[in-house]
């Protein structure tokens, strides 16, 4: 029969439209200028405070994550009719709390005046007030509980012993316990959304954001400060030495 004659194939490649360059390579070709080309120096010089800032997020977060282990320990270690182990760990949570929400001030200051988004922008952000209630409601309602522990730690420690917790400071002291964990589980949301600008109002100002924070930690603080009977100043700075003395073990 007849010879067919096979052509070989050839593979065109369509050129391209008008106005239209090689983007692939072009793009290609930006990211691998921009991973290589930075130097090292130069990375480090775009952020100068990279260490110290990190460090103190670290430690605000420790913070937090402490003092909710430290409730939590509270929470299911208070009830009627202690043991005196029992006792002495409540004492210890709740030292740990006092000095997990002291980590948690210092390091918010600083990460509002040197290492967040600056003054100016937090002073303006409602959120950021709000989440400062909540601070003082942590700190306020503590009062309260702090001094029932206080006074059955150094009676204890003075007396050998200490009369059982009835039930109804027992359920007092739970139910405070419980509005400080809800108020410490909302602050990571109203950080979350502080951070990100939610509510952010130029005209808003600062003075009503800090009077609010001075009402609910004054008012709550002077509700729970009265209803433990808080000593005297030079009778609480005895009390609060018999205190660490307790702590420490010492007689």
């Amino acid at each position: 029969g007849p010879m067919r004659t096979t052509q070989p194939m050839l593979s065109v490649t369509p050129e391209p439209s008008e106005g239209q360059g090689p983007m692939p390579a072009a793009v290609g070709a930006g990211l691998m200028l921009a991973l290589f080309s930075a130097t090292p120096a130069e990375a480090a010089a775009a952020a100068p405070n990279a260490l110290p800032s990190a460090f103190c997020a670290y430690g605000h977060y420790l913070g937090l994550i402490l003092s909710v282990g430290a409730l939590a320990t509270e929470r299911f270690t208070v009830k009627p009719e202690m043991t005196e182990e029992e006792e002495k760990r409540i004492a210890i949570a709740d030292a740990v709390y006092g000095l997990a929400g002291l980590l948690i001030v210092v390091t918010g200051y600083f990460r509002v005046t040197l290492y967040g988004k600056g003054w100016e922008f937090y002073s303006h952000e409602p959120i950021f007030w709000l989440k400062l209630v909540l601070v003082s409601v942590m700190g306020a309602a503590s009062f309260f509980p702090t001094t029932k522990i206080i006074q059955r730690s150094v009676k204890l420690q003075n007396e050998g012993s200490v009369a059982p917790m009835g039930d109804k400071l027992a359920n007092r002291m739970t139910s405070i316990i419980n509005a400080e964990l809800l108020a410490i589980g909302s602050i990571p949301l109203a950080a979350a959304l502080m951070a990100r600008g939610v509510g952010y109002a130029d005209w808003f100002p600062w003075q009503a954001g800090a009077a609010l924070v001075a009402v609910a930690l004054g008012g709550l603080g002077y509700k729970y400060v009265k209803e433990g009977k808080l000593p005297m100043p030079l009778a609480c700075a005895s009390t609060l030495s018999e205190y660490v003395n307790t702590l420490r073990g010492g007689t």
